[in-house]
C-alpha cells in the first residue's frame, strides 16, 4: 500500500502532514494503541488537535483514501 500513500503524499503534501509508523516497534505500537488501531496496514486522518477524524484497517484503494482526504482539506 505504500505506493498509494506515496502518490497521495505527492498530491496533498502541501496541505497535510503524512507520517508512517512501523507497527512492529514500540513507537508504532503505542500510536496504534492510542488510536485503537488493531492491525496493519491501518490508515488514520488526525486533526491538528490530535482527534481521530477517520481510520481504516486493511487494504484500501487509493481512490477511497483520496476521497477521505478531500473531505478534510481546505
Amino acid at each position: 500500500m505504500q505506493p498509494i500513500v506515496n502518490g497521495l503524499e505527492t498530491e496533498f503534501g502541501q496541505q497535510l502532514a503524512f507520517e508512517r509508523h512501523n507497527a512492529a516497534n514500540s513507537a508504532g505500537q503505542a500510536i496504534m494503541a492510542a488510536y485503537g488501531l488493531r492491525a496493519h496496514p491501518s490508515y488514520i486522518i488526525i486533526a491538528p488537535d490530535g482527534q481521530a477524524l477517520w481510520s481504516f484497517t486493511g487494504q484500501v484503494s487509493g481512490e477511497r483514501l483520496r476521497e477521505q482526504i478531500r473531505g478534510y482539506v481546505r
